[in-house]
């Protein structure tokens, strides 16, 4: 048996894998609920996707005021999804700088659905003020994902899917930005909607286990 070298590092962790913070306020039913409807919204964004490629502008008025509807409702469901995944990222992960671009995705998008029920198909017949003014909103919202997928991607210490998601929004709002690219922007925009649904499955697991 060799003796022991009293100058050798010591045959231990220096650094403590920090343990997960308290969820205080969320509970494991919130969370599934949380990632049910991040499933909702991806297959309503899937189907206006679509129903836009398919139905032409002479659709009869109830089909394009049903994808109206629909629209409203997938946008208006994401912008809470996305405000309360905010939430869940500054308790869980003391995430930092979300605010502004969540808010400004939530404003942007809002306001851009509010362009399309206003003028519809009207905005690519010819390009005027209404069709630069809808570009511009796009380019913002573009700007702000993206923004929001660097400071989701800095947040340090998080889910594997998490830094997937941010990734996603960095791809997705970069194509958007660029306008010529916003057709394909669909594919790791949705991408990220799933991602959002894993960080929450992932969340309600991990504070199951943290209760038993």
């Amino acid at each position: 048996m060799q003796p022991e070298n009293p100058y050798a590092a010591p045959q231990v962790a220096l650094l403590d894998t920090p343990a997960p913070r308290p969820l205080s306020g969320w509970s494991v039913g919130q969370l599934q609920l949380l990632g049910w409807l991040s499933l909702v919204s991806l297959l309503g964004s899937l189907v206006v996707t679509v129903l836009v490629l398919l139905v032409d502008e002479q659709a009869a008025v109830a089909l394009q005021r049903g994808m109206d509807a629909l629209s409203l409702a997938t946008v208006l469901l994401g912008s809470y999804l996305l405000l309360r995944l905010k939430a869940f990222a500054e308790q869980r992960f003391q995430a930092r700088g979300l605010a502004f671009a969540v808010w400004a995705m939530v404003l942007l998008g809002l306001l851009l659905e509010g362009l399309d029920l206003l003028w519809g198909d009207g905005l690519f017949n010819r390009i005027d003020w209404r069709t630069i003014l809808y570009f511009a909103v796009l380019v913002l919202l573009g700007i702000a994902t993206l923004w929001l997928g660097i400071r989701l991607l800095q947040t340090p210490d998080t889910y594997p899917v998490f830094r997937v998601m941010a990734w996603m929004d960095i791809v997705g709002g970069g194509m958007l930005a660029s306008v010529l690219l916003m057709v394909l922007a669909i594919l790791p925009l949705l991408g990220g909607s799933l991602c959002m649904m894993l960080v929450f499955f992932r969340a309600a697991a991990e504070l199951r286990g943290q209760s038993t």
